[in-house]
């Protein structure tokens, strides 16, 4: 059961990033390092705060991977003109997939020492000043993509069955292991992003892929509290002994806030730099 809820939210993520992303570039950013399977692994695992710990530091590298795919994925990888798109997708994905799991191994070593939550929001707050100071450009242009043009078809289908194979073997090589930092490091691999970014590489315009760029380092700033708000939420709710579904429904109402947070806010920051 535990499985094919994560695949089914997979998926739902996957298939909504691509989406929103083709329709709304500043959103689409902040979207691609969603905790989706953060708040999953939490319900499974034994130790959440061993987990949010193992997972700030990589949700830090998700959005410094993102930031470079976003302006660098012609070639990385250098890819032949002549293959066709589910190609590329995938092979995009396997090789983020290998860098993001070069970095994120390194920084799971130095979780107990480097996870203090308040000191890499700060560390992240000055990121992302630097860059929307220097490097925020002028508004992009709405797309008007529709859900059924993007995925309800032959291509989209392959796109998920894809999603659904690495899926697999991730959840695999998450089961075989059971500590906590490993589990919290399998956890915040950005799969769902990182499938819906390669798909928007062949579907999307190298600007408006550029455009990502501006916000994707704003998501930490609500990522990192809500990994350390969860952990704590749903140890105090075992410390009750209130029961599995009050964990899933508290899971669920962090990522409705957060997830309000982000369309709620972030139209205004975007007005706001833009008028600068």
């Amino acid at each position: 059961m535990e499985i094919i809820s994560k695949l089914i939210l997979g998926i739902a993520a996957f298939v909504l990033i691509g989406w929103l992303g083709a329709r709304d570039k500043r959103i689409g950013g902040v979207l691609l390092t969603f905790p989706l399977l953060n708040g999953i692994a939490m319900l499974t695992g034994a130790d959440p705060l061993g987990m949010a710990g193992a997972i700030y530091l990589v949700m830090m590298w998700n959005c410094l991977l993102f930031l470079l795919v976003v302006h660098r994925y012609p070639w990385l990888p250098l890819l032949p003109a002549e293959l066709n798109a589910e190609a590329m997708i995938v092979l995009r994905v396997a090789i983020w997939t290998l860098l993001w799991a070069m970095g994120a191994v390194v920084l799971a070593w130095f979780r107990d020492t480097l996870s203090v939550a308040p000191v890499l929001l700060v560390i992240q707050l000055a990121l992302v000043a630097v860059y929307m100071a220097g490097c925020w450009r002028s508004s992009p242009p709405t797309a008007p993509v529709t859900f059924r043009v993007m995925w309800l078809n032959s291509s989209g289908a392959v796109r998920v069955a894809c999603f659904v194979v690495a899926f697999a073997l991730l959840s695999v090589v998450a089961h075989v292991e059971q500590d906590s930092r490993w589990v919290g490091l399998a956890s915040a691999l950005p799969l769902p992003g990182l499938f819906a970014l390669a798909t928007l590489t062949v579907t999307q315009d190298k600007s408006d892929i550029a455009a990502l760029g501006d916000t994707v380092l704003l998501g930490p700033l609500l990522f990192i509290p809500f990994n350390a708000l969860l952990a704590r939420a749903i140890i105090a709710l075992r410390a009750e002994q209130a029961g599995t579904l009050a964990e899933i429904a508290i899971v669920v109402v962090f990522w409705a806030i957060t997830a309000a947070l982000v369309f709620g806010l972030m139209p205004q920051i975007a007005r706001w730099r833009d008028s600068l």
